[in-house]
């Protein structure tokens, strides 16, 4: 009974062992390729500082953009008049939250808080007017 031991295997086994075989790996694959971080595109800008403006009830407002070559540095609330701060006393605290997620982020795709969702639209429409300007087209 020491004797060769022949194992005998069905050829139509060893072909769906294969076939899921060939498809784990394919499934492996796609879910390391569809998890992994995607290469983001860097903005080239212009450098230097921009300005845009935007309108709040009648009255203009100016935002100042400072870029680097492919940077967002800084975004300000430069020139606001008196009227608007006093009507509008969260304009400033929206911009300063604004300009700090967007230097964070370098990107105006942000999330805005539901208290001051049409500032915060304004602000960011003007941003990204200033940053339109700054973009060097390819």
């Amino acid at each position: 009974m020491n004797g060769t031991k022949f194992v005998v295997i069905k050829f139509r086994e060893l072909v769906k062992t294969v076939v899921f075989a060939i498809l784990g790996v394919i499934i492996i694959v796609g879910l390391i390729y569809f998890f992994l971080p995607k290469e983001e595109k860097t903005a080239v800008y212009h450098p230097g500082t921009y300005y845009a403006q935007f309108t709040l009830n009648g009255e203009m407002a100016e935002v100042e953009i400072v870029v680097d070559k492919n940077k967002i540095k800084s975004v300000s609330l430069t020139d606001t008049p008196e009227t608007i701060s006093v009507f509008y006393p969260l304009v400033e605290t929206t911009a300063k939250e604004l300009a700090s997620e967007i230097v964070k982020q370098q990107s105006t795709a942000i999330d805005v808080s539901s208290q001051n969702t049409y500032t915060a639209q304004l602000i960011l429409d003007a941003v990204e007017k200033g940053l339109a300007e700054a973009s060097i087209s390819k």
